[in-house]
């Protein structure tokens, strides 16, 4: 079968996607509306097993620096050259548009790959026009997670052409992971700093509290942009012993994550987290907020790690009962691994092949 997806970006976990589907015997042709987005920091340079194009176009960055918009016309063109016999979009944005209308006019199916969920599909005048018109033409949607597939039920759209494809790590667990007494830090924050719903300030108020309860509290920091300033100083003023590196690449995140006992994600809202896959993988349990697409599945509250409400006091209490206690947290972090290895790239290319065969020929 002869597919092209449409994407944004080639992202260093959906290459190791797409090089699972060329394995599994997909002939994959990958259009890009850029090399690189302007607030990531991967490089684009992969080991490709498929045929990737960047189109040449426009970037709007809408709403701050989180929602990026393309227009590449040039797309048309390029679905003309490789004549493809299934299409997959992953928005509802110009360029998509694009494909969409290309699909119509030729009359190829489509799919709809897409993280999004009730609380981030976008809610404008426009999506709510549009998104049914284009739903309706495509004949698969394949969802990162349960939350998705509960959205587009809720849309009223047939459970026979929803598919749950997770998320999984570009790279996979290391062979060893320390133990409770091998991990210098608490608590870890892998997160960028150009975004106000990653909820940096949370954080602050977080480590302020634990100070008071944890007297050695230290903590890694990761990430970059600016709202990093003032979260490390108000980390600084405070005199929490914390270290912080800007970015770390790919071959090395792993040691970043076996470094730390918990790792937090506060998010006012987050589609999915593919932090807390990576940590967990590492045996380093995650507390996340009830608004990410991860929370009670692939972190299950009491089970593989936290999901919390918004509550400075009741992050406090579950983190200071854990990374204290090398008995709680060795349970905790055993309970993170075996959950981390039920998302892996196999199971989910496997996902992604169900649904492109559904859209391609209209049963599985």
């Amino acid at each position: 079968m002869r597919v092209v997806i449409c994407n944004n970006m080639v992202t260093p976990y959906t290459n190791r996607l797409f090089n699972d589907l060329v394995d599994r015997g997909i002939e994959l042709h990958v259009l890009s509306c850029t090399l690189r987005e302007t607030n990531r920091k991967w490089s684009g340079d992969y080991a490709k097993k498929y045929d990737h194009v960047v189109l040449t176009g426009f970037e709007y960055v809408l709403n701050g620096p989180t929602r990026v918009i393309h227009f590449n016309p040039g797309l048309w063109r390029a679905l003309g050259h490789f004549k493809p016999e299934l299409i997959t979009i992953n928005g509802i944005y110009p360029t998509m548009l694009v494909a969409v209308l290309w699909s119509l006019v030729h009359r190829i199916p489509m799919a709809l790959l897409t993280d999004g969920w009730r609380l981030t599909m976008p809610q404008s005048i426009f999506h709510r026009v549009v998104r049914p018109f284009v739903v309706g033409r495509c004949r698969a949607i394949i969802c990162t997670s349960e939350k998705g597939r509960q959205f587009f039920l809720e849309e009223g759209i047939d459970p026979k052409r929803i598919f749950v494809a997770h998320l999984a790590p570009a790279w996979d667990a290391p062979a060893e992971l320390p133990d409770f007494d091998n991990r210098p830090y608490h608590l870890l924050w892998c997160g960028r700093f150009d975004d106000p719903f990653k909820n940096p300030s949370f954080f602050v108020d977080l480590a302020l509290q634990l100070k008071r309860c944890l007297i050695d509290l230290r903590i890694r920091v990761i990430g970059d942009g600016p709202l990093l300033h003032q979260f490390l100083n108000d980390l600084s003023r405070a005199g929490v012993n914390f270290d912080h590196t800007a970015y770390v690449p790919p071959e090395e995140i792993a040691k970043v994550f076996v470094s730390a006992r918990m790792l937090v994600m506060p998010s006012i809202v987050e589609a999915w987290g593919l932090v807390c896959n990576e940590a967990m993988q590492c045996g380093t349990p995650c507390l996340v907020s009830p608004n990410t697409g991860v929370a009670n599945e692939l972190v299950v509250h009491g089970q593989s790690g936290f999901v919390l409400n918004l509550d400075v006091k009741q992050w406090t209490d579950a983190i200071a009962r854990t990374v204290t206690n090398r008995a709680s947290w060795t349970a905790l972090s055993n309970a993170a691994v075996q959950s981390a290895a039920r998302y892996d790239s196999r199971s989910a290319s496997k996902k992604y092949l169900e649904g492109f065969i559904f859209a391609a020929r209209g049963s599985s």
